[in-house]
């Protein structure tokens, strides 16, 4: 039986090792691509090394690309993201704990209007969304996108979060109350530092969505110094043709904040998933 569980063990860790590596090759790919001559990456007989490396992909996206420096477009990409992970990461912790908390007759049909918003298309809300921005003044701003992509984290983070509040025995909150706590105060020295990893698990998807996003900046916003890493990334295949280690090089610095998230987070991630996931 031992040597059973045993077979299956190594078996499952194969797998295992294989799908890691199914994830992981296109990353691995677009950065020796990104590292490649322009002669090599078109070769008949492909390299899963570089022969000689080549940093021309970098300094043409550094130095010489376009009118706008990518550090305006890196500026502009994390104030968008950093935004939305305040204003989503704050009012979804005070939702969720208001959902989970407060037994209201309207709390199952809340819940259900949220769950409706994160099945429908991104698309539905694009005109909707540029006739109001058009009427507030805040189109070709970085406003837009901010709003945007709050619309979508934060019915997600609500739903993140709940659970946590759920989880958390009433008890702790009577003794705070007793003790002289009022509502707010309870809720900032005693529940979110319990719910923590869900916070730090919402935030870091809702910065992700933000950094990430290309529709709604590339729809609401039109003045070239005001666009994000996506939407010049987008704009540079068709604005300078389809030059690969360029391209695969701007893919590396937009990739970059992401990892470094993972990796300073990974304790945190793999933390708030698995708790969130007990009690729904």
């Amino acid at each position: 039986m031992d040597k059973r569980k045993k077979r299956e063990q190594i078996l499952f860790n194969l797998i295992a090792v294989a799908v890691l590596i199914l994830f992981l090759f296109p990353i691995y790919w677009m950065v020796i691509t990104s590292l490649k001559s322009s002669k090599e990456i078109f070769a008949e007989v492909p390299t899963f090394f570089p022969e000689k490396i080549e940093l021309e992909g970098y300094i043409s996206q550094l130095f010489v690309r376009g009118s706008v420096p990518i550090w305006v477009s890196f500026r502009n990409s994390f104030i968008i993201a950093a935004a939305t992970t305040i204003i989503s990461t704050l009012l979804a912790t005070l939702s969720a704990y208001g959902l989970a908390r407060f037994k209201l007759s309207i709390n199952r049909a809340v819940l259900l209007a949220i769950l409706i918003t994160q099945m429908l298309p991104t698309v539905l809300f694009l005109s909707p969304l540029f006739m109001t921005f058009k009427k507030i003044a805040i189109l070709d701003t970085l406003a837009a996108p901010v709003i945007f992509t709050c619309l979508h984290s934060i019915p997600f983070c609500i739903i993140t979060l709940r659970p946590y509040f759920l989880d958390i025995p009433k008890e702790l909150e009577d003794a705070a109350i007793i003790d002289g706590c009022g509502r707010f105060q309870v809720f900032w020295r005693v529940m979110v530092p319990i719910t923590y990893p869900g916070i730090v698990v919402s935030a870091a998807f809702t910065f992700l969505w933000g950094w990430g996003d290309l529709m709604g900046a590339l729809t609401f916003i039109k003045t070239d110094r005001l666009y994000p890493l996506t939407v010049n990334m987008y704009k540079a295949i068709g604005e300078y043709g389809i030059e690969w280690n360029s391209l695969m090089a701007f893919a590396v610095i937009l990739t970059i904040p992401v990892l470094l998230i993972f990796i300073c987070l990974q304790k945190y991630l793999i933390t708030g998933i698995t708790a969130g996931a007990v009690k729904g």
